[in-house]
């Protein structure tokens, strides 16, 4: 069972990153550029389990995990009823020009040799004809989310001219707080404590002047998520379809709208487009953050870079990435988890091993090596461990290059 799920912020929403946070440890609780997929996932299984009346005893906690997926969080503006996706790292913006340049893997006389006979090209823009040194502008200047009709033509290879549908990262909203002295009732002496969040109510327009009334400036969206529920449970689905609720997300109990939406995107959003181009060249960008074994490195593949996506397809080799800087992600298990070296031994509930992954946007470039369907892969996670796709890490959309 797929469906989609609206989620309407009316607080700022705060979504920690993996830095320390309290007594001992920092007074800043600072906040990633965008909510998390394990966050998202893990605050609709607890919102749908409450909604149902269930008793977070026995085997619901691991039913929650095992039976329901949770993928994406992404705006949909209010008038347009348009799906925005995260930028794609291949197209640099140069500052003052609202066409976006194509970065490809290219043959260089150096080069990378890897192990085992693969080889990376580096990732790069075509500069032959440049007079100056090339600097992408300032990720405050670029937009953070293409609409889709945009991202669908930049995976099918067409240029891409930036305008005010595209939208900025979300603002953050910094606030200061102070800890309570319970027996005098006031402030406690030197307690002061600072939190982020995300105003994910409206996006900010790319190429807006601060002249322009606010309705112009910015875009009014709600957030949408996919679920799917595999192995059905009757008490969830039952739940799901009347679905409609207020609970918290992420940090600091910052209240959003739970509400069932409709139809998959695969559906609702018309062309899934994966085309592989006259040399078989296929993309496969992140548009949400990944979680791989080796790090960058997706685990389906092997020695010489080649491998199969978790979903199926062809057989792919990589011939070069184009990511941004890892990230750390954590959170709070409700059930004892894996232990990371011994299978056989369990951890108890409490705070999960720290995970470095792959930020959205990320582009690995493939040389196809079989015919193969690539659309059936639209949106569907590729990150290595079955939890970490179930929350949502790792959805690709599939483009040609």
């Amino acid at each position: 069972m797929n469906t989609l799920i609206r989620i309407t912020a009316r607080d700022p929403v705060v979504s920690r990153d993996g830095r320390p946070f309290g007594a001992g440890q920092g007074r800043r609780m600072r906040s990633t550029g965008w909510p998390l997929p394990g966050m998202v996932a893990g605050s609709f299984r607890t919102t749908l389990a409450k909604a149902a009346g269930q008793a977070f005893t026995g085997t619901l906690p691991a039913d929650l995990l095992k039976c329901i997926a949770v993928h994406g969080l992404f705006p949909i503006t209010v008038v347009d009823k348009e799906l925005y996706l995260p930028a794609p790292a291949d197209a640099l913006h140069r500052e003052g020009e609202n066409q976006p340049l194509r970065a490809l893997p290219r043959e260089l006389e150096g080069g990378c040799d890897w192990p085992g006979g693969a080889k990376l090209l580096p990732v790069m823009p075509d500069l032959a004809d440049d007079a100056d040194d090339f600097k992408p502008a300032p990720a405050a200047k670029t937009p953070a989310f293409w609409p889709l009709s945009a991202f669908e033509k930049w995976l099918r290879g067409e240029n891409v001219t930036f305008d005010y549908t595209f939208l900025m990262a979300p603002e953050a909203d910094t606030r200061d707080h102070v800890a309570m002295n319970d027996e005098r009732g006031a402030a406690a002496d030197g307690l002061l404590f600072t939190t982020t969040g995300l105003v994910l109510t409206h996006l900010r327009r790319y190429g807006v002047g601060a002249d322009r009334p606010f309705a112009e400036r910015y875009a009014e969206i709600t957030l949408s998520s996919r679920v799917t529920i595999d192995p059905p449970l009757p008490w969830a689905e039952a739940a799901l379809a009347k679905l409609g609720t207020v609970h918290p997300l992420g940090g600091e109990r910052r209240l959003v709208g739970w509400a069932a939406a409709g139809e998959d995107w695969s559906r609702a959003a018309g062309v899934t487009p994966a085309p592989a181009a006259a040399n078989n060249g296929v993309t496969m960008t992140l548009v949400t953050p990944a979680v791989f074994a080796g790090g960058w490195q997706p685990g389906w593949l092997d020695a010489s870079l080649s491998g199969t996506p978790p979903w199926g397809g062809p057989r792919l080799t990589l011939v070069g990435v184009c990511i941004g800087r890892w990230k750390a992600v954590s959170g709070w298990a409700m059930q004892p988890q894996r232990h990371p070296t011994d299978p056989s031994k369990a951890v108890p509930p409490g705070p999960k091993p720290v995970k470095r992954y792959v930020p959205a946007g990320g582009v690995y470039f493939f040389e196809c090596e079989s015919p193969g369907d690539m659309a059936t892969g639209w949106l569907r996670p590729v990150s290595d461990d079955e939890q970490d796709r179930r929350d949502g890490y790792g959805l690709a959309a599939w483009g040609g290059w």
